[in-house]
């Protein structure tokens, strides 16, 4: 059951890659062209993928939290802060680097943990694979925001559709 999992996550990889390979063949400054959009800029959108993919493999590593605490919210929003930091002036180049080595980090992840163990946020409480599902739709929404900036701005997309993910793992 794992593998389905995985392989889910692994298309989320492959598709962030498929977006950052693209990005790169662009001017740079497109990344940070200011536009009227869901966010302000492409660079914008990277940095909260790679933020909330980081934010839940810690909290599905840590199994999550019952209670939100004044000290929960605190520790949540430093490390918020920190990987902002962290993405922070890195061109498209080093944005790639820093998401192949989040998708390692959760591939080690997926390949080693029960994911039907519960993971709580707060109140809520949901199966880790299920919160697995949810990085993905999550990525899978933001990659078209970062589609549709890029038409405004006058460029392609690139396709990134679970299907053409799973003809390319054929060949």
């Amino acid at each position: 059951m794992n593998n389905e999992v995985l392989n889910l996550y692994n298309y989320h990889a492959w598709a962030n890659d498929q977006i950052l390979a693209h990005l790169q063949t662009l001017p740079e400054e497109i990344c940070r062209t200011t536009i009227q959009s869901v966010f302000p800029n492409i660079h914008d959108v990277l940095v909260h993928l790679y933020v909330i993919d980081c934010g839940w493999l810690d909290i599905l590593i840590s199994k999550g939290f019952s209670e939100m605490t004044a000290e929960q919210i605190d520790q949540l929003q430093r490390t918020t802060e920190q990987y902002i930091q962290d993405m922070h002036g890195n061109n498209i180049e080093e944005i790639q680097i820093m998401f192949t080595r989040l998708s390692d980090r959760f591939r080690t992840f997926l390949e080693h943990e029960d994911l039907d163990t519960i993971c709580a946020y707060g109140a809520f409480e949901a199966r880790r694979r299920e919160l697995i599902q949810h990085v993905v739709n999550h990525g899978t929404y933001h990659r078209g925001n970062i589609t549709a900036m890029l038409r405004q701005l006058g460029h392609p997309g690139v396709q990134t559709d679970y299907t053409l993910y799973l003809f390319v793992k054929t060949v």
